[in-house]
């Protein structure tokens, strides 16, 4: 449910935090000095949750001809979006952390963020999936969501989060190649890392919240 003020909503899931927690990404480079696949891995993260969070409101959905508890449906789903994440999460490893952690002379760097072994990385998952969290609980069961939401709301196996990471890693790339010649590995990665903000929150704006592409097209029309 849509919160009564444009930009913001007691949990802060309003587009306009959305749009502050995807700087998060970017100050990590400045500041932080996270990796490329530090940018790409948090947003993995990031859909894994979501997609496990809508796997739940299938679960949970009341609404529609059957009410739910909806557990095959939701079992389905979650199968699904596991098998297309564990995809990416294998071209991610080889092509972010290997190859482009060997450019960038890191090494296995990468694998402090794949165990959650940095400080600041820890805690930006932590804080988003607790936020997700408590969005969750707020809108669906407070708010009482779930009386008039149907699992085919929520169960979308391709979504625009899967165009994004293409976007990213092919546009982001080039970025990252070009700077990195031009003013050194660590702008080349600001440069991966403006393409990745941008890139994401259109989307988040355009999608208000909603990364199906069914709803993409709902709200062209």
């Amino acid at each position: 449910m849509d919160s009564p003020l444009p930009f913001l909503s007691p949990i802060g899931t309003s587009k306009l935090m959305q749009f502050i927690m995807n700087l998060v990404p970017l100050l990590g480079v400045i500041f932080m000095d996270w990796s490329v696949f530090a940018l790409i891995y948090v947003f993995w993260l990031e859909t894994l949750g979501i997609s496990f969070f809508n796997g739940l409101k299938i679960f949970f959905a009341q609404g529609g001809e059957i009410p739910g508890p909806h557990f095959s449906k939701a079992l389905t789903y979650l199968v699904f979006r596991a098998f297309v994440l564990g995809f990416y999460m294998i071209f991610i490893l080889i092509f972010i952390g290997v190859m482009i952690g060997s450019k960038q002379g890191d090494g296995y760097e990468w694998v402090q963020y794949l165990v959650f072994s940095e400080p600041s990385f820890r805690i930006t998952v932590l804080v988003f999936f607790f936020a997700k969290f408590f969005e969750f609980i707020y809108f669906y069961f407070v708010k009482n969501e779930r009386e008039i939401s149907t699992p085919e709301q929520h169960s979308s196996y391709f979504d625009v989060r899967l165009i994004v990471i293409h976007v990213v890693l092919i546009g982001g790339f080039f970025a990252f190649d070009y700077f990195s010649k031009k003013l050194g590995n660590h702008m080349g990665l600001v440069a991966f890392a403006l393409v990745f903000v941008t890139v994401k929150s259109l989307i988040d704006y355009f999608a208000n919240g909603d990364y199906s592409i069914k709803a993409l097209r709902k709200d062209e029309n």
